[in-house]
């Protein structure tokens, strides 16, 4: 949840986490959050509808584990898929982190 005191700019507000409800601000780093989005086209049950929500990273990556494990889950029979959603480390990343 983005909170915009009226008439600043949104860099000056705060993004509250809409899974825990705490605040995303971390120190002289700023706001750190994930967001998750849909945007449901014609034919959806939910035409129209436009979600977007904001996730501290703790709910991020909590979300992202029970995603992993409910897609493992699915597959746990076939061994070879699931065996490969186990071992990948980078589910649903799409760009290589930092490099120190």
């Amino acid at each position: 949840m983005k909170l915009t005191p009226s008439g600043q700019s949104e860099e000056a507000g705060n993004v509250v986490c809409d899974m825990c409800g705490s605040s995303t601000r971390a120190g002289e780093a700023g706001l750190q959050y994930g967001t998750l989005h849909a945007a449901w086209g014609n034919g959806s049950a939910h035409s129209g509808e436009v979600y977007e929500l904001h996730l501290c990273e703790g709910c991020f990556f909590s979300l992202v584990s029970d995603i992993k494990r409910n897609r493992w889950a699915s597959v746990m029979l076939e061994e070879e898929e699931g065996d490969a959603i186990l071992k990948n480390d980078a589910f649903g990343r799409v760009s290589p982190g930092r490099v120190e």
